[in-house]
This record gives C-alpha cells, structure tokens and sequence, in this order.
C-alpha cells in the first residue's frame, strides 16, 4: 500500500497503461464524480472545469442518463444570452446507502438516498459484544432500510469508520484500543451478510471526507483535519488527518494521524488522554493543544486546519484564542496565513463521511458495472 492513497472517489488510477480507452474510463468517473459532489451544476460547468469538449461532455452526460444515475433538474435563472441551463443531478432514489461509526460511547447509523439526504438513522447502546457486531449491524441496516421503504436490491454499500488503525484494503481493523479489536474482520462478513460492499476507514479520514463534501473545507484541495471528541466521561479522544491535493497520506503502515502521544501531558502534569477536562484544566489543555497543533502545521507547511470538536465549553472566544495561539506560534513566513476552521458538522462528520464515501463508491461501481 503507497504513502499516499487514492481514498477519495473518481480518482484516476495512476498505476498501469494509459491509453485512450483508459482516459476515457476516467473521464466518465470524473464527470459523475463532479455530479455526485455537486462541484460542476450544468454542462457548461464541466466543461470549464474539465477541459473537455462539448461533445465529449454530451455523450457522457447521455449515458449517465440512461443508466438512471443522473438527471435533469431545476432551470438555472441567468443574465446570459443563450439556451437556458438546467442542473445536473443526481437521481436520488437510483442508491441509497449506509455509513456506521463505531465508538465506545455507542455505535451509531445512518443511511442516506443517492443525494446525501439522510433518510434514517439509528443508535445502538453501549457495550455490544464484538463477537456480536457484525449479525446486529446486518439486522439493524436491513431493519432501518425496511423501515424507510428500500430495498437490497438499490443498496450501493456501507461505510464504516473506525477508530483505530485499520487495513482499508483489506477491510481489516489492524488495531483499535478503545474498540478492543486486534486483526478484526469487518467488511468481508459484513458484505456477505449484506449481499453488498462494505468499505472500512479510519474515522478521521471519514471525517474529513465529509468535510470536504459538505462541510467547511469544500474549497479546499490541501488541509489538516483534526478531530477532539470528548465521550460522556469527557475524556478526550484525538486525531488527525492529512490531505494532500485530495490525497490522504496513510502512512507507511496506515497509522497516520495517530497523535494522542503528542498530548499526554498539560503544563500542569495532567493527562488529557486519561484524565476528564474539567473547569480547573481546560484552559491548560487548550494551550498545550495550541502548542502542538502549531509544531504539526510548522512541520507539514499547511495553510487550512478544520477542527472538529463536540466540546461545548469550547466557546466562540476560547477559539479564538486557539486560532492566536496557533497563529503567533508559528514560524513567521512571510506571506503566510494559516486558516483554522471550525467544522459546521462537528462529529457527526464521521458518521457522515462514512456513508458519503460509500455512497459515492456504491456510484461509481454501478456505472462502470452497468457500461460493462
């Protein structure tokens, strides 16, 4: 497995020859790609965006059509002179999919139609037995889905995040301490259960996938997401991700992000890793993570942070703080200006970006299954 992995969808595979029946295998995937993520609305769009001529962008379009993927949707009100434009859209009822987050506090689901919209979601209660956990998450997918009025017969797959340190090729979570989980198989039984894939992922790379979807970093090709969840005990739980032109950089061994060392200790000798945040050592634990958020965009040169975070203490001021520290505490560049964004969905990214980047996998096996 590369450093660097194509984990976002619609990307082009860089390995093997490259030739024109493999640009043009590109060129669709890009297209439906653009569709799905709402990047390009019309025609015209993606032609600027692509580079691609008319024609070519026509008969693509076309044939998304008849496969019942995509559609025409509402009319485009413009001052241009010319024919009106219509938007391009995703036929929401040709898929639907479904993400999983699993997390000590509770695993949680949701499934979403093929435009995003969520369609049902569901809790489960703390303390499931891993021996257990595939049979109840195939029981409460089929549940929910029956519940909603689909059928398997439309499923385009699942996501699930994780986290932990996970194989995502192999759909394996390698190691997940609070999970207690060791070499687990996750997305062979579960897709056998399911008739259907099932995608597995750190929960940081979901979340940051669904940051870049729907979320605040949609403008951005490059960024650190970094996530700060504190469970009901309001002990922290940390990570990170990387993406690098729309690369996520897993590492060598698919650990990358793994950053809880990094904040074992608060100027007070506390450990936020262990210890709960309380009023007395809040502000502390915010500092040290002003410290050690700057030494990590020092170290990668990044100029976009998107914090996600479900502290409610973390207040509108106490962010701005955090966003000072980072900036003073960084190399003086010139030029520089590193933006720390908070996420507008919060931890729910990870829940989201799990079904999303099924969502949009489950899109692009059925077209290119359904050109075959």
């Amino acid at each position: 497995m590369e450093a660097f992995d194509n984990a976002w969808p619609f990307h082009a595979p860089e390995q093997g020859v490259y030739n024109q029946k493999t640009a043009a295998e590109n060129n669709r995937r890009n297209i439906l790609g653009l569709i799905a993520r709402r990047r390009c609305l019309t025609q015209r769009e993606l032609r600027q965006t692509t580079g691609l001529q008319a024609s070519t962008i026509y008969n693509i379009v076309t044939a998304l059509k008849k496969q019942g993927l995509v559609r025409e949707g509402a009319q485009i009100i413009a001052d241009r002179v010319g024919p009106k434009e219509t938007e391009l859209e995703i036929v929401p009822d040709c898929l639907w999919s479904a993400g999983i987050a699993l997390d000590r506090q509770g695993h949680r689901l949701t499934l979403l139609n093929a435009c995003g919209h969520t369609l049902a979601s569901e809790d489960l209660p703390p303390g499931l037995p891993n021996e257990r956990l595939i049979p109840t998450l195939a029981e409460r997918i089929r549940r929910c889905a029956g519940a909603a009025g689909l059928t398997l017969e439309t499923f385009g797959g699942a996501g699930i995040s994780v986290p932990g340190v996970v194989d995502p090729v192999s759909g394996t979570v390698r190691i997940s301490r609070s999970l207690g989980m060791k070499d687990f198989a996750l997305s062979q039984p579960l897709s056998q259960a399911l008739d259907g894939p099932v995608w597995v992922e750190r929960n940081v790379s979901c979340g940051a996938y669904a940051e870049q979807t729907v979320g605040t970093a949609r403008e951005q090709n490059s960024f650190i997401y970094f996530s700060l969840r504190l469970g009901t005990d309001r002990k922290p739980q940390m990570g990170m991700a990387l993406v690098m032109a729309e690369k996520l950089f897993r590492g060598e061994n698919s650990a990358a992000g793994e950053i809880e060392s990094l904040f074992t200790r608060t100027p007070d000798g506390a450990t936020p890793s262990e210890a709960p945040l309380t009023t007395d050592n809040t502000e502390a634990f915010y500092q040290t993570l002003a410290r050690r958020l700057t030494a990590i965009v020092d170290i990668l040169d990044i100029n976009c942070v998107v914090f996600a975070c479900n502290d409610e203490s973390l207040s509108v001021e106490r962010f701005r703080q955090l966003e000072h520290n980072l900036s003073e505490g960084l190399v003086p560049v010139p030029t520089r200006r590193v933006q720390l964004l908070r996420s507008s969905i919060g931890s729910n990214g990870i829940l989201i970006g799990s079904a999303l980047l099924a969502l949009h996998r489950g899109l692009e096996l059925y077209r290119a299954g359904q050109a075959e």
